[in-house]
């Protein structure tokens, strides 16, 4: 085990400089992961190839974020993770929480997202034999002390009663919603195109739900977006976007579609991929205690402007979260670090 937190963190910073050098992951790796999950685009997996070096592996930035954990010789603790799938290394901040506060993780990996993960952890095994003992990749959980696991809401309610007994976080399917005002600048909406089609809509962080001031006017969004007219491209994706548009087509619904992304009036928050929900206001003080009476289903709020008391997100950065930008809003490194 790597009991110096120093060493830890000298470890994540070295991973950090490798991320900088484009063969760091070879080709055949890539194409490797993009054959068993076809949303991992070359793109997508150096979007959070990017992030994970930017955000959770600079010095400093790790340095503050561990200055209130216990880190005097603490008891080793085998902490079990079960890791979402959806977008590229998406369970990676979950094992930085726990190899950072010295315990031993087993990782059950999706199935959609095994192949980077496993090649990542090869190569900082490689350069330090001792990293090997933080980490087991099992099938089936065993022996653990706490759990931290990510899946579908119906899967979270499962995980909630077979872990019951042991300390956990569990995670279910949360949404990102952004917040547009009249006034809101085009090149705000412009950056607002990577919080919804970045990864294809599929992170938790992906905006999938508008809440628009009366009066804005849709085709606004429809001219900030068109860099990202080839998304139609991606076969999965039009073959959602093409169902998508017939069924609603067919139901008689009323829709808006620049052809590559279908605008649905909904006060949903899920929408389906291809597709975003959009709701209007006229009452900040009502839509902030809306969006409140929602917080358990909304994983982050983008706007260009504070909203009541409500923290948000800049419109362009959902998907760079940082390592105190905990999922579900829960403190994984304060709950570690007091098992």
């Amino acid at each position: 085990m790597i009991s110096d937190l120093e060493q830890r963190i000298d470890l994540l910073v070295e991973l950090g400089l490798w991320l900088q050098e484009d063969a760091f992951i070879p080709s055949e790796v890539l194409d490797q992961a993009r054959y068993h999950n076809p949303w991992f685009t070359l793109s997508s997996v150096r979007q959070a190839l990017v992030n994970i070096r930017d955000c959770y592996l600079d010095r400093t930035a790790l340095t503050e974020w561990t200055k209130t954990i216990r880190v005097t010789s603490p008891e080793v603790k085998s902490i079990g993770l079960i890791m979402a799938g959806n977008i590229p290394l998406v369970g990676f901040h979950d094992f930085v929480s726990v190899f950072i506060t010295g315990h031993r993780a087993l990782i059950k990996l999706s199935e959609r997202d095994r192949i980077l993960m496993t090649y990542i952890f090869s190569k900082l095994t490689a350069h330090n034999r001792a990293f090997e003992d933080h980490y087991i990749f099992t099938e089936r959980l065993e022996a653990y002390d706490a759990v931290i696991a990510t899946g579908s809401d119906t899967t979270a309610n499962t995980f909630k009663s077979y872990f019951a007994k042991v300390p956990h976080v569990i995670r279910g399917h949360r949404n990102g919603v952004a917040v547009l005002y009249n006034d809101t600048a085009d090149e705000q909406l412009s950056l607002l195109g990577k919080d919804v089609f970045a990864y294809f809509g599929l992170g938790c962080r992906n905006v999938s739900k508008l809440y628009l001031e009366k009066g804005f006017e849709l085709k606004r969004l429809f001219e900030a977006w068109v860099d990202w007219r080839d998304i139609i491209h991606h076969s999965k994706y039009k073959n959602n976007y093409d169902y998508n548009n017939a069924l609603f087509l067919l139901n008689k619904e009323e829709y808006y579609t620049n052809d590559v992304v279908i605008l649905r009036p909904s006060s949903s928050l899920h929408s389906r991929i291809g597709t975003l929900h959009y709701e209007y206001f006229s009452d900040l003080e009502q839509l902030a205690a809306m969006i409140m009476n929602k917080e358990a289903e909304i994983q982050c709020i983008v706007s260009d402007r504070a909203l009541s008391e409500t923290q948000v997100v800049s419109c362009g950065a959902a998907q760079s979260p940082t390592l105190n930008s905990y999922a579900d809003g829960v403190d994984t490194l304060a709950f570690l670090s007091r098992l």
